[in-house]
């Protein structure tokens, strides 16, 4: 076993931003890494460049991968057969899975290091439905001493569309819990609602992130209630099509798309909410494979409704942190969320429960889980 003081790790990653789910967990796990006093070497694509320049991140970067493709089949597919320089690291992870997974593993077979993959949710299943797509992402699994997903519904969904039982490991994709404890001001965005309780949900607006549904439950809450506003932050193509709903179903009145928002403008509209409602959509095998978005509500003391759909199970404990309505079930979504309004108690209990819960999947909490599987794997 190599000393976790002397031990580097080649991390494979598409981007470092954290203003999305991948570049999120980049950021947090290396930086988190750092601490642990596992040295990292971040493997980017050349379109990171600046984006590095601009963190200013104290980590080894190597922005050498290709930029991201959807099909391997592609004449720029070729960039991702080859491997990267990964000869002084002691162990290759590729965080997530397909494409980056495959250059990370023929680095790590090239110079005979142990390699790790990681898969969130969808690129780690879909691209096993096609050809030759299917026979990279299997020979990754297949070489892999550890995968690690972030849900059960993502390892029952790789065992079932590789026809494999490989040895997966859940480890949860972990929250800032910190910075969702600090005290911001919520007079603004609570003043803009006077009289209100309010519903919030964050991420992007696209199809499968299910807006509409809440959007419908919400035509069924104003028939018993007067006294909520959903505000919708995050921007995306379907916005046009949301507003429109909003004005067929007769509840524009009670909408808000605020747009994008990060640092502490976006801990302030978490803390300003009375209920985070996040309800996404599986779609086809397009799904959520854990859920950052409901720990950093829970961090926030915040009871939570949402979708049985993808890996949301792990993200949010049903009765316990929230209340969990069946995949796009709309009336059991306006139904939960009508129960949480009207009992305070409960309302009160799930967001201690979701903070202690979020507090237990804490970055560093999740940085030692791979810490151990680094030195387990080197073994």
């Amino acid at each position: 076993m190599v000393d976790n003081h002397s031990m580097k790790v080649a991390v494979f990653s598409p981007t470092v931003l954290p203003l999305d789910g991948y570049g999120n967990i980049t950021y947090e796990l290396v930086t988190k890494l750092i601490t642990s006093d596992i040295e990292p070497v971040l493997f980017l694509p050349e379109s990171q460049k600046q984006t590095v320049a601009e963190l200013g991140l104290n980590v080894e970067t190597r922005c050498v991968l290709p930029n991201y493709i959807f099909r391997i089949y592609q004449p720029r597919g070729l960039k991702f057969l080859r491997s990267y320089d990964a000869s002084e690291c002691d162990v290759v992870h590729s965080l997530f899975a397909f494409p980056y997974c495959i250059p990370a593993m023929l680095s790590a077979r090239k110079y005979k290091k142990p390699f790790i993959m990681g898969a969130q949710g969808t690129h780690g299943v879909r691209p096993l439905t096609y050809f030759p797509e299917k026979l990279l992402l299997k020979s990754c699994y297949k070489h892999a001493k550890a995968i690690t997903v972030p849900s059960a519904f993502t390892q029952s969904k790789i065992q079932e569309y590789a026809k494999q039982q490989y040895p997966i490991d859940i480890i949860h994709n972990g929250v800032h819990f910190d910075r969702f404890q600090k005290q911001v001001d919520t007079s603004a965005i609570k003043n803009a609602y006077p009289g209100k309780k309010i519903l919030l949900t964050v991420g992007g607006l696209w199809g499968r992130k299910g807006h509409d549904l809440v959007l419908r439950a919400l035509a069924q809450i104003k028939e018993k209630r007067s006294d909520v506003a959903y505000v919708i932050v995050g921007e995306g193509n379907t916005q046009e099509s949301l507003q429109e709903l909003s004005k067929e179903l007769g509840v524009e009145d009670m909408v808000d798309f605020v747009g994008r928002k990060s640092g502490d403008d976006l801990v302030a509209y978490y803390k300003a909410c009375d209920i985070y409602v996040h309800t996404p959509r599986v779609t086809g095998l397009k799904f959520e494979g854990f859920g950052i978005v409901y720990l950093e509500a829970s961090a926030c003391g915040k009871p939570i409704v949402a979708a049985d759909a993808g890996g949301i199970r792990d993200a949010v404990l049903d009765g316990e942190t929230g209340l969990i309505a069946p995949d796009g079930d709309v009336d059991a979504i306006a139904d939960h969320i009508l129960t949480v309004l009207g009992d305070e108690d409960l309302a009160s209990r799930m967001g201690a429960a979701g903070r202690e819960y979020a507090k237990k999947n804490d970055w560093n909490a999740i940085a030692s889980q791979f810490v151990n599987l680094y030195s387990q794997v080197h073994e």
